[in-house]
């Protein structure tokens, strides 16, 4: 067995590590950072917390990503990064956010448009400094070698291990403000991450055993930060969660996601939610093909193993149905308005557009249209 594996050079995880924000750009020697957020969390209590400790150390804010970016919002913050002088990037926010300011800090040192990138270890150059402080607890990209970009209506990877952060400092406290609707669609973003990694071909020990921890944490904690979004216990677990589950990605995942994308952009849903629903079908329909992982699945997942593995999966595919019910999240396709007659074609998109090579399991248009079909009609049982 062999396998790459990326960290970052440091994580800071605990209640109220953002305040040592300062602290550290100071350590790495920048003088002048490049802060990429959104246009809420630019005027945020807690943006305002850390730049107050910003002495001595220049900056200027880019506010301009908004969720599923566009390639154009990729190549806006890529001319402002090189254009800027600065020596640092500092990403803050949710996955949308970090996402753009990993790109902004390889562009000082890799020339051309941004879409020249998309694809698999295309950037040559390390960039400059780059600190990552998410404020949801979902997508862990903080702890990731790609960015997502959406081209022409569908979401593109950008790869590489120069993306991974050089410093990612998680603190709960900045979760806490999020209200429940976020709280459930960034925690099944988290629950999704961890999940799929385990059914890709490309899974290891190391991946596997965060995933696992990631979802045991998940179950534990999701419903209680939804109900109650001052739960200490459950943000912290939730932070965790995320985390693991960016580190579980190295391991990819598998088409959970790729139908996410295809009713995501059409049906305006956010990114955990479109992965969120398809995912009982998935853990029962790779099942069989995993059937060495339905154990140590259903431990984490705290329901009761079967000797039949597909069994196993039924068992925690309905258990996730509970889960997204809790939640308030549709459970079916059918629940979302999308037509019986759109299947087809969606589950050609699926297919042709996010094809999946590191998938346990192999589809055609078929049955990945028999897929669809079950996620439509809410039937977690595989063919």
């Amino acid at each position: 067995m062999s396998f790459n594996f990326y960290l970052p050079t440091r994580i800071i995880f605990g209640w109220g590590s953002s305040e040592r924000t300062g602290e550290e750009v100071r350590a790495l020697g920048a003088r002048k950072v490049l802060i990429v957020t959104d246009s809420y969390l630019s005027k945020s209590k807690y943006l305002s917390s850390i730049l107050e400790k910003f002495e001595g150390i220049g900056y200027e804010i880019y506010d301009s990503v908004a969720p599923e970016p566009e390639i154009d919002v990729a190549e806006d913050v890529a001319e402002k990064a090189r254009k800027g002088g600065y020596d640092c990037v500092l990403g803050f926010g949710g996955g949308s956010s970090i996402d753009m300011a990993k790109v902004a800090s390889l562009a000082p040192t890799n020339p051309g448009k941004i879409a020249n990138y998309v694809g698999n270890n295309i950037f040559r150059n390390r960039g400059i400094h780059s600190i990552m402080i998410p404020t949801t607890s979902g997508t862990g990209a903080e702890l990731t070698v790609t960015s997502m970009v959406t081209v022409a209506g569908h979401k593109q990877w950008i790869n590489s291990p120069l993306l991974m952060p050089e410093l990612a400092i998680v603190d709960p406290e900045l979760t806490i403000s999020m209200p429940p609707n976020v709280t459930a669609s960034t925690g099944l973003d988290a629950l999704c991450h961890n999940t799929e990694s385990v059914f890709s071909s490309l899974s290891n020990p190391v991946t596997d055993s965060v995933a696992v921890k990631g979802i045991s944490l998940v179950m534990q904690s999701l419903e209680r930060a939804y109900r109650d979004g001052k739960d200490r216990v459950a943000r912290s677990n939730m932070s965790i969660a995320a985390m693991l589950g960016g580190i579980a990605l190295q391991a990819r995942m598998v088409y959970g996601h790729s139908i996410g994308y295809t009713v995501a952009t059409r049906y305006k849903l956010p990114h955990g939610i479109s992965c969120g629903i398809p995912l009982p079908y998935i853990i029962s329909n790779y099942s069989k093909a995993c059937a060495d992982k339905m154990d140590q699945l259903s431990l984490a997942f705290d329901v009761e193993r079967d000797s039949d593995p597909v069994k196993t999966g039924i068992k925690i595919a309905e258990r996730v149905i509970q889960l997204l019910r809790s939640l308030k999240v549709p459970t079916s396709f059918r629940e979302l308005g999308i037509q019986r007659s759109e299947i087809r074609e969606l589950a050609e998109e699926c297919i042709k557009i996010y094809p999946r090579k590191n998938s346990t399991l192999v589809f055609d248009i078929d049955s990945m249209t028999e897929l669809y079909e079950r996620i439509w009609e809410g039937r977690v049982e595989p063919e």
